[in-house]
């Protein structure tokens, strides 16, 4: 170390050798002595500074770059969330206009399943009110039986074939209305939108709703099958009586309260321009219904019955006969029933009493009005039970069976008017039977 020290020296000592700065003021020389001390330390403090000076530089340098970076990189930082708050507005947006969309969708399909239930729930409670009618009737008609009283075999109230069956029995429409409700069924799912985000949601519940609707419009196609089927039928039953249907039933009315409405005529079409079938069939049936509940009034109004619902026998038929008294040919125009005395005699029909009284050769009799040119008279009676103007309705009790005015023996004579003419009342009971017998 000490040799180390000695060279030190030595380097130093050549390097910073004495010296003396001389200057001049006034005339006076002036010298300052610095020592190899001096030297080395005023060496030290311009290194020293230096070094600062440097140090300072490239510390500024630095810096500012690291300025530049952490900028460039905020800026960076900056775009990019920017750019994920854009798509994450974008995919706000696009879920709100999914919602918004499915919504409006499902708000329209369901306002249509709703309109078109209204219009089922409708029609099929107003059938069902008619068919509660029809069969109270039936009941009321099964209670009478045929002419001498005979009861159905069985409960069904299924009317028999009372025309000869076509030769080729005519297809059920159900099937080619299958076909036509599922093909418009089909139209309606290719109407999904085509939007890629609402598509799948859409095109699912509109799968849904057309499957829905195509059971509606069966149930809607039934209901008119039905509602047709059995207007041909009662109006075949109208017709075994000898009188024309036609001459009977009024035209119907549109009585639906839910097809009620107004308004100008605009076709309701899809899309490729065919008719709505439901609408076509909603249409059709409610005026078919509003037939049958025609019908109906007509059959409760048609003396079907017989006067008697107790045990009776058949003793006298309508048309030439020779007279129980006298023993000669003459025209009877009615048909008698004998059963024990003051037997019940009831209404044949709803109606409204014309007559309560005595007629000469009839006794105690009692005519009945029944509407469409229907009147019906009930002789020979021992008792009346009603009044003139009052109103009756099936099997309601009018008087007692005797055997009062132009008589043999306890019974009732029975006759049917129609528009003033006598018709025979055998008819409408064999054709009433077929409203309950099967």
């Amino acid at each position: 170390m000490s040799r180390r020290s000695s060279k030190m020296k030595r380097v130093l000592s050549r390097l910073f050798k004495e010296r003396q700065i001389y200057h001049r003021s006034d005339g006076v020389v002036h010298f300052i002595s610095m020592s190899a001390k001096t030297q080395i330390a005023l060496a030290v403090v311009v290194l020293a500074a230096a070094v600062w000076v440097a140090y300072s530089s490239v510390n500024v340098v630095f810096k500012e770059q690291i300025i530049v970076a952490k900028e460039r990189e905020r800026l960076v930082m900056q775009t990019n969330l920017s750019k994920r708050l854009h798509e994450a507005q974008k995919a706000y947006d696009d879920v709100n206009y999914l919602n918004n969309t499915i919504e409006r969708e499902f708000d329209e399909t369901m306002d249509d399943i709703w309109s078109r239930h209204r219009m089922l729930a409708n029609m099929v409670e107003r059938k069902a009110g008619i068919d509660q009618l029809l069969d109270t009737q039936a009941d009321g008609l099964s209670a009478a039986g045929g002419p001498n009283g005979q009861k159905p075999t069985n409960g069904n109230r299924i009317m028999i074939d009372i025309a000869p069956g076509e030769p080729t029995p005519r297809q059920s429409r159900m099937s080619v209305l299958r076909k036509e409700a599922a093909a418009e069924a089909a139209i309606d799912k290719q109407k999904a939108a085509e939007d890629g985000l609402a598509a799948g949601a859409i095109e699912s519940m509109e799968e849904a709703a057309a499957d829905l609707y195509l059971e509606q419009l069966l149930l809607l196609a039934s209901v008119e099958e039905k509602t047709a089927k059995e207007i041909d039928e009662f109006r075949r039953v109208i017709d075994s009586t000898g009188v024309s249907p036609d001459a009977l039933i009024t035209p119907a009315k549109i009585s639906n309260i839910v097809l009620a409405q107004g308004g100008p005529f605009i076709n309701p079409t899809n899309d490729d321009g065919e008719p709505v079938k439901f609408f076509q069939h909603a249409n059709r049936t409610a005026a078919l219904i509003d037939e049958l509940n025609a019908v109906e009034s007509t059959l409760n109004h048609l003396p079907l019955s017989s006067p008697l619902t107790v045990a009776r026998r058949y003793t006298s038929g309508f048309g030439i006969r020779r007279d129980p008294i006298n023993g000669r040919h003459s025209s009877h125009y009615g048909i008698d029933f004998a059963a024990p005395w003051a037997s019940p005699v009831t209404a044949t029909a709803a109606g409204v009493v014309k007559f309560a009284g005595t007629r000469s050769g009839f006794g105690r009799v009692v005519e009945i009005d029944h509407g469409n040119g229907f009147v019906t008279r009930y002789a020979h009676m021992s008792r009346i039970t009603v009044k003139a103007r009052q109103k009756v309705n099936l099997h309601d009790k009018v008087g007692e069976l005797g055997s009062s005015g132009r008589s043999t023996g306890p019974h009732v004579h029975y006759e049917i008017m129609f528009k003033k003419r006598p018709i025979n009342p055998r008819r409408f009971i064999e054709a009433g039977r077929y409203v309950f017998e099967s």
